[in-house]
C-alpha cells in the first residue's frame, strides 16, 4: 500500500523527532526540521515561516529555504498574497492541519491565481504539500514543500509522514518562541531597570555591575576576583556608589535597589 509506513520510516521519524526537540534555537530549528523533511520525501523545494499578524492581515518572518533557492521571497513575506484565492478555503485552523494544496483547491483555479502566476510559476513550482503548525490555538509556524509538475503531486505516503511529525514540530516551535519571546522581556525589562538607575542615581555601567553584584550578595572578594580589579579599587567604586544612591551599607542599598526594582516590574 501506498500510504503505509515501514519500520524504516518509523525509525526515521523518532530520530527526527529526536534530533528537533534536541535544538534550542528557532532558525536552526527550521532548518533542521526542513532538512529532515527533505530526506523522507525529497522535492523541488523547502520553505518554513514564523507567521505574524500586522494591521489585521498575515506576514510572514524568518524565511528558511532548503532546496532550490526561493524567488520573489520579499514580495510573498509581505503579505501581500495573505488573501490571494489562492489561499481561500484554508481557512484558521484551530490545530495543527497536514494537506496537499490540491487537496483544497482544483487545478485550473489554482493556477489563475494571482499566487501561482506571480510567485509559482516563475520558480517552476507547481504541488505544494503544506502543514500549518498551531499552538495554544495559535499558528506559529508554516511549513511548505514544493514540487514542479514534472515530479508529479506529493503521495499519500508523504501526507502522512509530514502529518505525523508536524504535531512535534509545532509543539517544540511553539515551547521555542515562548522563551525567545520571555528572554526578549526580561532584557527589555532589565534595559528599562537600567535606564532608571542611570536617571535617578547616574550610576556609570561599571558602579551599576558592582552595585547589582552587591545586590545579589557576591563578596566583594567575588567581585574584585570576577572583575579583575584589586580590592582596593572595588572599595572606591563602592564608596562612589554609596554615595549616589545615598546609602551606608549593603543593607540599605539592597532595600534602594528593591524598591526601583518594583517600579519596573
Amino acid at each position: 500500500m501506498e500510504d503505509r509506513l515501514f519500520e524504516r520510516d518509523w525509525q526515521f521519524l523518532l530520530d527526527t523527532v529526536y534530533r528537533v526537540n534536541s535544538i534550542k534555537d528557532v532558525d536552526l530549528f527550521e532548518k533542521e526540521a526542513l532538512e529532515c523533511l527533505m530526506v523522507l520525501m525529497p522535492c523541488t523545494q523547502g520553505t518554513f515561516f514564523i507567521p505574524a499578524e500586522e494591521d489585521d492581515r498575515i506576514v510572514y518572518k524568518r524565511p528558511c529555504v532548503v532546496g532550490e533557492k526561493a524567488l520573489f521571497m520579499d514580495e510573498f513575506c509581505t503579505g501581500a498574497y495573505e488573501r490571494d484565492p489562492y489561499f481561500f478555503g484554508f481557512g484558521r485552523f484551530p490545530e495543527t492541519r497536514t494537506f496537499r494544496d490540491s487537496d483544497f483547491l482544483p487545478e485550473e483555479y489554482r493556477m489563475n491565481t494571482p499566487l501561482y502566476k506571480e510567485i509559482y510559476e516563475p520558480q517552476g513550482i507547481h504541488y505544494a504539500l503544506r502543514s500549518y503548525l498551531v499552538h495554544n490555538q495559535k499558528i506559529v509556524g508554516n511549513i511548505s514543500l514544493f514540487n514542479s509538475k514534472d515530479s508529479g503531486d506529493f503521495s499519500d505516503k508523504s501526507v502522512l509522514l509530514l502529518s505525523q511529525l508536524a504535531p512535534h514540530f509545532a509543539l517544540k516551535l511553539g515551547d521555542l518562541l515562548e522563551t525567545e519571546r520571555a528572554a526578549a522581556r526580561q532584557a527589555k525589562n532589565i534595559g528599562a531597570f537600567f535606564d532608571l538607575v542611570h536617571r535617578q542615581w547616574h550610576l556609570t555601567p561599571r558602579e551599576w555591575e558592582i552595585a547589582s553584584s552587591l545586590f545579589t550578595g557576591e563578596s566583594d572578594q567575588e567581585i574584585a576576583n570576577r572583575l579583575c580589579i584589586s580590592l582596593s579599587t572595588l572599595k572606591k567604586h563602592i564608596y562612589n556608589i554609596y554615595k549616589k544612591i545615598d546609602v551606608n551599607n549593603r543593607t540599605q542599598l539592597y532595600a534602594s535597589i528593591n524598591s526601583l526594582l518594583e517600579k519596573t516590574i
